[in-house]
């Protein structure tokens, strides 16, 4: 590889790492996260469930967690970090098939939309 090519491809990764670090969804997940830090509610409930698993009562944290997953916050939280890891696994996808000529889950039921040139 020469230099020039090395630099391209880390242009590039620095582009879409500025691209990703700005976008909509990891900015929703940021601001997910600090609704959910500051959700006290929340944080009472998290140190709850890890005292009871700590002291082997599986059963109450279970019921806690629960609780926890009610919370607007936790939900929030949850389906930020849902979406933002489908946008990660897509990028590593779109990467690998260039790479090594094949994404990951590429078959007949996964790519009815795709348009990465699978064989159908």
């Amino acid at each position: 590889m020469s230099k020039c090519d090395k630099d391209a491809i880390i242009e590039k990764a620095i582009e879409l790492g500025r691209l990703l670090a700005n976008s909509d969804i990891l900015n929703d997940l940021r601001e997910a996260e600090i609704a959910f830090l500051n959700d006290e509610e929340a944080q009472f409930l998290l140190e709850d469930i890890k005292k009871l698993k700590k002291n082997g009562d599986k059963n109450e944290a279970s019921d806690l967690r629960q609780k926890l997953l009610k919370l607007d916050s936790y939900k929030r939280l949850l389906e930020a970090q849902e979406t933002s890891k489908k946008l990660i696994e897509e990028i590593h996808g779109i990467l690998n098939y260039y790479i090594n000529g094949s994404l990951p889950k590429c078959d007949v039921n996964s790519c009815a939309n795709c348009s990465r040139h699978c064989i159908k």
